[in-house]
Parts: C-alpha cells; structure tokens; sequence
C-alpha cells in the first residue's frame, strides 16, 4: 500500500514538475528559422539555461525536443557558436509560449567570417581580361600586377576562373588549394592564386 502511494506521488510530482523528470511533456513545440548560414558544426542553443540543442552544419530551422507548456515563459540563448562566425544572435527569443511565439517567429542569425580573395598577375599587356570567382565578375586592365576580389565566406568554396582572354593573350590560373586558383577559404586571407599571361601562339 506504502508502495503504491509512494508510486503514486512520485507521478505527480513529475507531472507538476516536467523539469524535474525529464520535461518534454508540454503542449507546444519549440522552434525557430536559422539564416545567415551555418556552414560547420558548433552552435549549440539553450532554452532557459539547458535543454541544450546542438545544430548541424547546413541547418536552416530548429526544434527544442523538449516541448513547453502554453505561457509557460521560454529564453533561447545561444551556448556556442561555430568557429567561422564572429557573432550568433537570437531574435525574438524570449516571451510567453503560445502558438505564436514558438512557431517560426524565433530567429537565430550568425555572421560568417569573411577573408580577401588577392589574385597576384604576371605579364599581363593586353586589354580585355575577365576574371570571375562564383557571381563575382573583375574586369582587370593591361598592365595591372593584382585583382582584390570580393572577400569569400570562411569554409567555403573559392574557384578564380578567366573569363575572358586578354586581346593577343593567354592566361592561366594557378594556386590555390589544387594548383589550378581553387580551394576551401581557411582561416586567413587567400594570397596564393596567381594569373599568368604570355602572348599567344
């Protein structure tokens, strides 16, 4: 009999308390939108001091396993962040659970570290020589040593490319990652992409 009421009360205390026991039993999802992109591991999120939610790279949305109650209060904050971003915020993070504010309104936004893209160039004389990187299109004139393009994301992809051949020209890219003007940004700005150009045969 002791045993069954001991049972009995150990129940309600976890239905009082869902913390307590292991939580989760609530009425209302917790979830939110990820922009800015995660590209690497490493963010790890938090509501009201635990629950921890750890997010993997490439993820745009999110969802707490543990479920709240209705107006039970919620504070998303972020433990951790990956190592290529300088910043991670939560935007609309904190309120009473309802079916509003926990359904897509929560935003965690990271900035991504960024580094320059320097592209070296040799022998360049004649006019017309495009470069590209991706969307990033230089126009580069007769004469010119360097292009700065534009800065690319740490972690990501980078692939200088010639457009355009230069009037009585030939160039070609080298350096880089694969010796050819690609690679994965690192941790530090790119200097190692070179063109060179000699008159055509």
């Amino acid at each position: 009999m002791k045993s069954s009421t001991l049972r009995a009360g150990l129940a309600l205390a976890c239905a009082l308390s869902l913390s307590a026991c292991g939580g989760g039993s609530g009425d209302l999802y917790l979830t939110g939108t990820i922009t800015g992109g995660v590209t690497v591991a490493g963010l790890v999120l938090q509501n009201n001091g635990g629950d921890d939610l750890a997010i993997p790279a490439g993820a745009t949305t999110f969802q707490f396993a543990n479920r709240v109650s209705t107006d039970d209060n919620f504070k998303i904050t972020v433990k951790s962040r990956p190592p290529n971003t300088s910043d991670c915020q939560v935007i609309n993070g904190q309120a009473r659970a309802n079916y509003y504010t926990v359904t897509g309104q929560v935003q965690v936004y990271c900035i991504i570290n960024t580094h320059a893209l320097n592209v070296a160039v040799n022998g360049l004389t004649g006019t017309g020589l495009t470069l590209v990187n991706g969307s990033d299109k230089h126009d580069v004139p007769a004469g010119a040593t360097s292009v700065a393009m534009a800065a690319v994301y740490e972690d990501g992809p980078y692939a200088v490319k010639v457009l355009n051949q230069p009037a009585g020209q030939t160039c070609t890219v080298t350096g880089g990652d694969t010796g050819a003007g690609a690679g994965t940004v690192g941790p530090t700005d790119i200097t190692t992409v070179v063109v060179n150009c000699a008159a055509s045969t």
